[in-house]
């Protein structure tokens, strides 16, 4: 009876359909398995909701994070073989009564085998599969000490039994759910990048949210080598080899965003480390006006766009917003009129009527390669992802010289700082000047909760940090905001990022400058004397608009 009224309850709440509780129903009959452990198995219901809709159901209090032991509790009673095999684990015992944490309250074989076991009267706490079988391996870490590895201290190639064991394991329903509910967490928070990092004894899973780091979950090393084992599958890299770095990327769904993953696999002391970055499939490029320019430099950014050839660059370090630059720029230009083509790693943005190209440097196709047979099929304007190596800078250079408009992005710390790694990059310094229209040169700060933000009046120990130029504006005390904290932002303060930028414009006098020994400083000293608002400048800015802190801006621009 309890079977059928809890698949009643699920199939009501619209967790199962009809087909898949008839499945489960005769299944529990048919096979004896516990209803919860084939709900499991089959991945019907994410676990966390399943252990939720169990504990409204029965009316057992979920269990809290600090309710977990820090050591067995009556490990002469119940063996830990016993408690992994059935997913339970007693949290507290006293003279009378025993505190269970299980994922199937339902099934009374097992709590009466406890009752006996234990000789007390048994309360039960709700959690689900994978919190049980973290707890219980974190346990076992601190009763038996760090797991063996191979005699030279790192990870070994799978033997075939463990990579058949692996590959089960990974296709099991829990794994699978793991791994879905992980995407789903990551898609929810906003998150950019994944990480899956193997510990001593267990796997931490953090993620990368607005550019910072958080801990998201830690998992029993069993499972957390599934997961890994999990995502390999997904992106068709060999699970057996655990000794070399592997590249792979997939096409998943996470809630109801779809992303282009990309996974990158290393091998560490303790086992593979994976990262893994979400890729939004349906990105929607941006309007120009509205990346965060200053308003005079999205006119000049507009004028130096719409020449018909020249070389403009976007410069700024990994993961600073370069490519969601290119792409307004692009969707600007875009015009029926013109072929305009790219080639990208990853393509990040699909804009309608570009041609845009994947590289893929294992066979051959990299950007140098693509670059000068893409010159035959008659582009207009060029995008080119990221200018590499000095090959494909000088295939940049030349088209930019004979007719065509190049769009790029570079490695460095400033706008100015772009001609002298042009020069690194063996361009002569009369085909700079001839060609270089302008570069901007941009950072990401995460941006103030507008639910939370707090204003106060700068202490006079800031303001005397700053550049006189860069405080210019109304006279009196200078106002800033401060992150403060709440629910809307999960409590840091911040929610989303911004872009700082600094718009570099190659004039007649800047264009004197360009010689083989020029320094960056004297560049950007030059561009300032012209009217170039800094990026400590637009950073201030956005600070006293109350879009990000000075604290954001100190941390991102310090490296200048």
């Amino acid at each position: 009876m309890l079977v059928l009224s809890f698949l009643s309850s699920l199939q009501k709440r619209g967790l199962i359909t009809p087909e898949q509780s008839a499945r489960l129903e005769r299944a529990t009959a048919q096979e004896g398995e516990s209803l919860v452990r084939l709900i499991n198995r089959l991945g019907y219901v994410d676990q966390q909701v399943l252990a939720s809709e169990l504990s409204r159901h029965f009316g057992i209090r979920p269990l809290e994070e600090g309710e977990w032991p820090n050591s067995s509790v009556l490990p002469d009673c119940i063996s830990t073989r016993f408690m992994r095999e059935h997913r339970v684990m007693p949290l507290r015992a006293d003279g009378r009564s025993v505190t269970v944490a299980v994922s199937d309250p339902g099934d009374e074989s097992v709590l009466n085998a406890i009752r006996v076991a234990s000789e007390r009267q048994v309360e039960l706490r709700i959690a689900t599969e994978s919190q049980i079988v973290s707890r219980i391996e974190r346990l076992q870490e601190g009763a038996s000490g760090p797991g063996q590895h191979n005699g030279a201290g790192g990870p070994a190639v799978a033997s075939g039994d463990d990579e058949e064991s692996l590959k089960d394991l990974a296709l099991d329903a829990p794994v699978i759910d793991l791994v879905n509910r992980l995407f789903r967490e990551a898609s929810a928070a906003r998150a950019t990048d994944l990480h899956i990092e193997p510990a001593r004894g267990r796997v931490v899973v953090r993620r990368r949210v607005d550019g910072m780091l958080q801990e998201a979950a830690v998992l029993p090393a069993d499972f957390g080598r599934a997961a890994v084992s999990r995502i390999k599958i997904l992106t068709q890299l060999n699970i057996a080899e655990r000794r070399l770095p592997q590249d792979g990327r997939a096409r998943v769904k996470a809630g109801d965003r779809e992303y282009d993953i990309r996974v990158a696999t290393m091998p560490t002391i303790h086992g593979e480390s994976i990262a893994i970055r979400f890729l939004s499939a349906t990105n929607q490029v941006p309007d120009i006006a509205k990346l965060g320019l200053v308003p005079r430099d999205i006119k000049l950014l507009k004028e130096q766009s719409s020449h018909a050839h020249g070389l403009i660059v976007v410069t700024g370090p990994t993961g600073s917003g370069k490519t969601t630059t290119l792409a307004a720029v692009l969707d600007f230009l875009n015009d029926p009129a013109r072929k305009l083509l790219t080639i990208e790693d990853p393509v990040e943005y699909q804009v309608e009527g570009v041609n845009q190209i994947q590289i893929r440097p294992e066979i051959g196709l990299s950007f140098a390669t693509t670059l000068r047979s893409l010159l035959r099929l008659d582009p207009d304007i060029i995008m080119v992802g990221e200018m590499r190596d000095s090959e494909t800078a000088k295939i940049g250079v030349n088209a930019a010289l004979t007719g065509h408009l190049v769009l790029t992005t570079l490695h460095t710390n400033s706008a100015a700082g772009a001609i002298t790694r042009l020069l690194d990059l063996d361009i002569q310094a009369y085909l700079i000047a001839s060609t270089l229209r302008c570069v901007v040169a941009q950072r990401l700060v995460r941006r103030l909760c507008t639910n939370c933000r707090a204003e106060y009046v700068a202490p006079p120990e800031i303001v005397a940090q700053l550049e006189p130029d860069a405080i210019d504006g109304p006279k009196g005390p200078l106002r800033l905001w401060k992150a403060v904290g709440c629910d809307h932002c999960s409590g840091t303060g911040y929610l989303g990022r911004a872009a700082i930028f600094e718009l570099l414009i190659v004039d007649e006098a800047l264009r004197k400058l360009i010689r083989p020994d020029v320094n960056a400083d004297i560049i950007a000293n030059a561009a300032k004397a012209a009217g170039m608002t800094t990026m400590i400048a637009d950073g201030l800015l956005k600070c006293r608009e109350g879009i990000t802190t000075i604290e954001e801006l100190g941390r991102v621009a310090s490296e200048d």
